[in-house]
């Protein structure tokens, strides 16, 4: 045993003093900025760290698992990673728990009964990747045939598959990258990429038009905060109703449905017409897109000319905001640098969103802040690159969106042999999604599908065999996103066996090519020859442009590459020797804008009214979905901890005119569309526009488990004892699981883009009738398809 003499008692009780004086000299882990771990009751007992890639948003937020005896306890941001700083949502905080919800499917299931009917017979992997090889052996006598409806926010195996096998026919709910196909294709046009960047921390003025930064957008929301703490910067937001962000900022103006790109033109009119726009920066780097092509000889007075048009008053004829305020904010925005504008849903969940986006983006360009600090930046990203060889792109090209798919099936204008499925729910989350029931519970429509979902989604209870797919923490994987002013690349390293048998599915897709062409004279199986999704990942950065022989090494250890410094504990900047990490801007000047003019290409100023909202009688409404800070569209809602959050969805409704139609707080109503009804509860709230409703996405579900459903005694059929979860057995003390509002959204199509035109529905709101039940949904898929008709005919 160690003797301790009086006077070393002394030295040791007057430190212990000091540091009790003095919590700057603690070491207590809860003042540790992250990184690190340890075991809840052996408190010196370091957890295994690894890192950890988040893929639950286009974000790809970078962090670190922890793990004791093999199982993960934790997981949090990496507080070095340029972009996330050590921050993660609730969503990522939560995302580990996939891994040990006990409704999921641990091994391949082969239905036996009818189509939906739950009855599902476990097979093992040989004879699955059999029976699936089998069948698209048979259908690639016209390749075309196979279809695949992706849902991932990034290229993966199933994409690479496709392009394996020759099949062009991929159809997604969502493109990969950050935003929507409107705001993508605006960008593209304009600055030649498909994101742009807000340099939140260093701005004085930002004009948001309809995103939702602080829910839905975590690593903006950090530097937004920044923005708001240091600069003391002035947020105006335009959205119809008071998010998070709305709700943030110094003004709010709840807009028309649709009415955010006039606002913007009028903007833009007033700061030419004052001669405030940057007229050298326009000169020198702008070119014009009018009806008779481009134009190299564009000048600022050519713009003055197109923008008079889009007066203030026309703007507060179609918006609801008077011409004033429009005048104000577009004189306050143009005298202020550096100044930045962001958008998103808000804009282009409508017809025309693709001009809505270039409007917004045209007052960055008029002021000159593009790629400014404090302005609008043009993304910092690594192109991750698919292991090498990679197959001739076929279905990889393909950037046609899915809402259609259904109604065209039916039509016969596409033959479908075989349809894989890929971390995407359209009977859930797709407009008029009882059309998309109707057509996938057909064999004679929907001969073979095939679904990858870890979970028994309401699309995967309609498929014919489930290959479940692992969750994300027990995934290898890279990736990049443009949410920093540097780029970088993260990847996930997990040393943990997924549970069960679920199997990534690039080593179920591998396990199919090789059944199709054993021995490689088809051509196929050179594309597939990875050991391993670990190889897959190393030949994947291996092949990624601007990466270094070292890059893959400095990923396995540390999760994130290059390493741009460490974070200050004091100002939670990243700094280098002491110095925060400076960003490079201006940097298109060394060789202009990825154009095809080689500078920033804007088209005619346009703003379009729908004429179904010109038209709207007095009783109706334009009905609005949005997301929240606690879910991800249709993944997350099995999971406790975020459904305890986050499990009901009241329709918003403002609160003067509820009382005209003779609605109270909590009341059931009865929600119309041209479709349909729904039955759900009214929240009363002058948070929202007076002639549009709201209601929230990610609840309402008919399957995927006990929790998302609000009922503990919902257990799977094919759930294994191991299975069980006392906390949500006597825990889970809700049981309002939401409404679903997608059976009764008709089509409509944007005519540009595909894009389902989400905040363009019109609804009638009333109090529910004596025989309407909270829940209930009537809808008539005739009258989906009439609309859906309508709808082609008009674009």
């Amino acid at each position: 045993m160690t003797e301790i003499d009086r006077r070393e008692f002394m030295k040791l009780s007057a430190a212990a003093a000091a540091a009790s004086a003095c919590p700057a000299l603690l070491h207590a882990m809860e003042l540790e900025l992250g990184g690190q771990d340890f075991h809840q009751i052996r408190t010196f007992h370091p957890r295994q760290r690894k890192p950890y890639l988040c893929t639950l948003c286009s974000y790809f937020d970078g962090g670190f698992s922890f793990a004791e005896e093999g199982e993960i306890l934790k997981v949090e941001g990496d507080p070095d990673h340029i972009a996330t700083r050590g921050k993660f949502c609730a969503k990522g905080l939560a995302s580990f728990f996939g891994r040990y919800d006990p409704d999921r499917i641990l091994a391949p299931m082969k239905r036996v009964g009818e189509r939906g009917a739950g009855e599902w017979q476990e097979i093992s992997w040989e004879d699955a990747i059999a029976e699936v090889a089998d069948k698209v052996s048979v259908a690639l006598a016209d390749p075309d045939s196979i279809y695949l409806n992706e849902g991932s926010f990034k290229e993966g195996g199933t994409v690479r598959f496709m392009d394996t096998i020759g099949s062009r026919s991929v159809i997604r709910s969502r493109l990969p990258s950050i935003g929507t196909k409107p705001k993508q294709t605006a960008l593209e046009e304009a600055l030649g990429f498909n994101f742009a960047l807000p340099d939140l921390e260093h701005t004085k003025y930002v004009l948001n038009f309809g995103a939702n930064i602080m829910e839905t957008a975590l690593p903006l929301a950090q530097r937004l905060t920044d923005g708001v703490v240091n600069n003391k910067l002035k947020l105006v937001t335009f959205d119809v109703r008071m998010s998070n962000t709305a709700g943030r900022s110094d003004e709010w103006f709840p807009v028309f449905p649709g009415s955010d790109g006039i606002i913007a033109l009028a903007m833009a009119n007033v700061i030419m017409e004052k001669g405030l726009a940057e007229t050298g920066f326009v000169d020198a780097w702008v070119n014009y897109t009018s009806e008779q092509g481009l134009r190299t000889d564009y000048s600022s007075g050519h713009l003055l000319k197109d923008l008079q048009e889009f007066t203030p008053e026309r703007a507060e004829e179609a918006s609801g905001v008077p011409a004033k305020i429009i005048k104000r904010i577009a004189l306050e925005f143009a005298k202020t640098k550096p100044a930045t504008v962001f958008s998103h849903n808000g804009v282009v969940w409508h017809q025309n969103g693709t001009d809505g986006e270039m409007a917004c983006l045209l007052l960055a360009v008029i002021t000159g802040n593009i790629d400014t600090e404090g302005g609008y930046c043009l993304p910092r990203r690594f192109d991750v690159a698919m292991p090498q060889p990679a197959p001739q792109p076929a279905g990889s090209t393909s950037k046609r969106l899915n809402p259609e798919f259904p109604f065209e099936v039916k039509e016969g204008v596409r033959r479908v042999q075989v349809l894989f499925n890929h971390m995407s729910n359209p009977v859930y989350s797709s407009p008029a999604a009882s059309v998309w029931r109707e057509v996938l519970k057909d064999p004679k429509l929907i001969p073979y599908l095939v679904d990858f979902s870890p979970f028994m989604s309401e699309t995967a209870e309609l498929a014919d065999i489930i290959l479940p797919d692992v969750v994300d923490v027990e995934r290898h994987d890279v990736a990049s996103s443009p949410t920093a002013l540097w780029p970088w690349i993260s990847m996930s390293n997990p040393r943990i066996k997924p549970r069960g048998e679920a199997q990534d599915v690039r080593l179920t897709l591998k396990g199919v090519v090789e059944a199709i062409d054993p021995d490689g004279s088809r051509g196929m199986k050179q594309y597939w020859t990875f050991a391993d999704t670990k190889e897959w990942v190393k030949q994947a950065v291996k092949a990624t442009p601007h990466t270094e022989e070292k890059s893959y090494k400095k990923l396995r250890s540390k999760g994130v590459w290059p390493s741009y410094g460490k974070i200050d504990p004091a100002t939670r900047q990243i700094v280098n020797k002491g110095e925060p990490v400076e960003a490079e801007y201006l940097t298109y000047k060394a060789a202009g804008f990825p154009t095809s003019s080689g500078r920033i290409e804007i088209r005619t100023p346009a703003w379009r009214e729908n004429p179904r909202h010109q038209d709207m009688k007095p009783d109706e409404f334009i009905l609005i979905t949005f997301k929240v800070a606690y879910q991800t569209l249709s993944m997350t809602s099995n999971l406790k901890y975020l459904a305890e959050l986050w499990h009901s969805n009241p329709l918003w409704i403002n609160r003067d005119v509820a009382k005209e139609l003779g609605i109270g707080d909590g009341d059931l109503v009865r929600v119309t569309s041209e479709a349909g009804h729904m039955v759900t509860k009214a929240w009363l709230t002058n948070g929202i526009h007076p002639q549009a409703v709201g209601i929230s996405t990610s609840v309402g579900r008919t399957s995927y488990g006990r929790v998302a459903l609000a009922d503990p005694h919902a257990h799977a059929s094919f759930a294994r004892e191991e299975q069980e979860d006392p906390d949500i057995d006597h825990n889970l003390w809700w049981r309002d699981p939401g409404t679903n509002p997608n059976d009764i959204v008709p089509i409509s199509i944007d005519p540009e883009t595909g894009t389902q035109t989400w905040n363009d529905t019109v609804v009638t709101v009333t109090p529910a009738e004596a025989d309407d039940n909270y829940g209930d949904i009537k809808v008539d898929n005739a009258k989906h398809f009439d609309l859906y008709k309508k709808s082609k005919a008009q674009a």
